[in-house]
């Protein structure tokens, strides 16, 4: 059957995103800005929310930004993009230099990636999947994501994203009762403390520091120690002028030993300019070139800074906000918040908390704390050697990455493709951010990954989009006319849809006894009718599809594998139908029949036909129903599209017209707080009559309503 009609006659390209937090968000939004081909997005987060993680996930308020909001724009083409969000949502005396809480980032991300979503064209959707993915499968041409629901997706292509895996537990704490031993992320690691506790924070970079900070905003009053083998604090931020270019690859000495030379010889300069500059300044102006150095230093020379330069590095790059740095010194000046050089040696439980044994730096002098709780604040692990995870593990078994040999995440191309151990680039499998730090060094912070997400998503659509062409441009969700109709006999909803500028209409789920109706309101309208759809094959009427065609010379499309052979063309999942400026995608939804489809029209209406209707669904027990399909095609197709989605069902028996996704995840009685195995457990039970004349009507529908009977009406 030729299938012209359709702008695709396969799927659209799909890729998924490992991961939803800043980085994942990220690359997702990019490619809905930039894609101009039919593509699926699909967003795999294990949490519910998206675009926060574990950084900007943090309910605390004084958790601030480590960079001020003028330099933390998510678009580096648009560098006021997140000044400009703050100034129109609430935060007007925010300046460039204000270092806003992390928490309002996190806003910022999902109102980013929504923005994103809602301005992309018709044919380029983002699925949101709550889920964990635990296991990668490549083939010739595709790769197959495994989720731990179950659930496979088929993909072209994928993203890891995967940001920052918990801090790994040093050696002497791993004998002690976890009663003692928290993650500074997890949520009861500061909680239940009295006041004369002493704790021990493991750690001395930013994870202490906020740690530091929550523990000073719920009154904590005890004694706070501190430790990390060169006991190092971040140092704090201060405005300076920008510091001229002084550095570059093609001249730049080639050891670890002669850059640090470079380095402190410029600090020295910088210091005789005045209070105009200062050392900061002269750090931030290496930041652009910080890849492109790492690179160019030999393996010997990059573990010999990484042994004997990275902490002095990482606290004078990675800086803290003055009103944070200025909750630590008081702190200190308290005598509350003591910290230590060393290394820990081991511990020994007592019955009221643990005695630390903790060998100093330089003195080698034994320190014993007895602290009631420790905290593991040593930063994220990005060892891809170590890390206990079911899809590291699976990528590992199939040799389809190569941990970097510094034991800083793995390798990648420039591109961001994975290298597999046979040192090839893959050309489906992607990462940024963390995964990149032995490649890149500096790849963790927003202005790297924003720069890294962009190249990526472009890198991603090479393939897809066409060639730039003067004569093609896309659609951003035009309007339309939408029309509910009703046929009180049968309870059915037919839904008129027409392009405004085209007048060509289109009739979903027509019945037979309205036809008059629906001829009145196209000449009404002065619409000519080009195609009547079905959602499926009907047992409760009789379609008119086959009486229009006959009046109107339209054509009558079918879901893909229905039991009938009268339609013009066929309609498979993914195809868009186009209607002048109107387009409508195929969704396959089986469960109430084997081959029912919904239809999502302009990214806005979804007309569900039996699948889902208003707090309830079609039943699955005739016409080759299935419970277990019709739960898993409304909970992972329809539910994860956005919920203000409005939902067109094709019956109603209480009068209601229309709802949206939000209020059926919420409230529909089916599906709301109900597990799979529940719902198809109630589906078995309803012991509903069988459709009155369904015999007919199932026959007749099979040829388009064709057979003209007489029907009494079940509903």
């Amino acid at each position: 059957m030729n299938n012209s009609i359709f702008n695709l006659t396969v799927s659209p390209v799909a890729i998924a995103i490992i991961g939803g937090g800043f980085s994942g968000s990220l690359v997702a939004a990019n490619l809905l800005r930039n894609a101009t081909m039919p593509l699926s997005i699909k967003l795999i987060e294990r949490n519910s929310e998206v675009g926060r993680g574990v950084a900007y996930g943090t309910p605390v308020d004084c958790h601030l930004l480590n960079v001020p909001a003028g330099k933390m724009s998510a678009y580096a083409d648009q560098p006021n993009h997140f000044l400009n969000w703050l100034h129109k949502n609430g935060h007007e005396q925010v300046t460039s230099s204000t270092f806003v809480p992390r928490r309002i980032y996190g806003d910022y991300v999902q109102a980013t990636l929504k923005a994103a979503e809602v301005n992309a064209p018709a044919n380029v959707q983002l699925e949101k999947i709550v889920d964990e993915a635990i296991a990668i499968e490549t083939k010739p041409h595709n790769t197959i994501v495994y989720l731990s629901s179950g659930q496979c997706l088929d993909v072209q292509k994928a993203v890891l994203a995967l940001g920052n895996f918990p801090a790994i537990l040093p050696a002497p704490l791993a004998v002690l009762d976890n009663r003692y031993v928290k993650d500074a992320w997890s949520a009861d690691a500061i909680t239940d403390l009295n006041p004369e506790d002493a704790i021990l924070l493991v750690g001395t970079g930013l994870t202490m520091v906020d740690a530091v900070v929550s523990l000073h905003q719920q009154g904590f009053q005890g004694q706070i120690h501190t430790v990390s083998r060169h006991g190092l604090m971040p140092f704090k931020h201060k405005s300076t002028a920008a510091y001229p270019a002084f550095i570059n690859v093609e001249t730049a000495p080639k050891t670890a030993r002669g850059l640090l030379h470079l380095v402190r010889q410029e600090l020295r300069q910088a210091l005789t300019q005045g209070d105009a500059q200062d050392w900061r300044a002269v750090i931030d102006a290496i930041r652009p070139i910080i890849p492109e150095l790492w690179q160019a230093l030999p393996l010997p020379e990059q573990k010999r800074f990484l042994c004997h330069v990275k902490a002095y590095w990482e606290v004078h790059r990675h800086r803290i906000a003055e009103e944070i740095a200025e909750v630590l010194d008081a702190a200190m000046e308290s005598g509350q918040l003591i910290h230590y050089a060393g290394r820990i040696q081991s511990c020994q439980e007592f019955e009221n908390g643990v005695n630390v044994s903790i060998c100093e730096r330089g003195t080698h002098k034994n320190i014993v704390l007895q602290v009631k709780r420790i905290i593991n604040c040593t930063g994220a692990n990005c060892d891809y050697r170590r890390l206990q995870h079911p899809l590291v593990a699976s990528l590992q078994e199939q040799r389809l990455i190569r941990p970097n040999t510094l034991s800083m995440g793995i390798d990648t191309a420039a591109n961001g493709a994975l290298i597999d151990a046979d040192g090839n680039a893959s050309q489906m499998l992607y990462t940024l951010g963390t995964p990149r730090k032995g490649n890149l060094w500096e790849t963790t912070a927003v202005p790297e990954i924003r720069v890294q997400a962009g190249n990526l998503a472009q890198e991603l659509l090479k393939p897809l989009n066409p060639k730039p062409d003067a004569s093609t441009f896309m659609l951003k969700k035009p309007a339309m006319l939408f029309r509910q109709l009703f046929d009180k006999e049968s309870s059915t909803y037919t839904y008129l849809i027409a392009d405004p500028e085209s007048k060509t209409a289109i009739l979903i789920d027509p019945v037979l006894e309205q036809v008059e109706r629906d001829l009145q309101i196209l000449q009404q309208l002065g619409l000519t009718l080009s195609y009547c759809l079905e959602t499926h094959i009907h047992a409760d009427h009789i379609t008119g599809t086959d009486r229009l065609r006959t009046l109107t010379g339209c054509l009558g499309i079918l879901p893909e594998n229905a039991a009938a052979n009268c339609a013009d063309y066929y309609i498979a999942d993914g195809n868009i139908l186009e209607l002048g400026n109107v387009q409508i995608q195929a969704i396959a939804t089986p469960g109430h029949t084997d081959s029912h489809m919904a239809y999502l029209v302009n990214d806005t209406h979804l007309l569900t036909g039996d699948a889902l209707f208003i707090r309830g669904c079609g039943r699955t027990d005739f016409q080759s129903g299935d419970a277990e399909s019709l739960y898993d095609a409304v909970t992972q197709k329809l539910f994860t599209l956005p919920d203000d989605t409005l939902v067109y069902p094709g019956h109603d028996y209480q009068g209601q017209t229309v709802s949206t996704i939000g209020e059926e995840k919420r409230w529909n009685p089916r599906f709301a707080g109900r597990s799979r195995n529940q719902f198809i457990e109630l589906m078995k039970n309803l012991n509903l009559p069988q459709p009155k004349k369904m015999l007919e009507a199932v026959p007749a529908n099979q040829h388009c309503g064709r057979v003209l009977v007489a029907l009494d009406y079940q509903i």
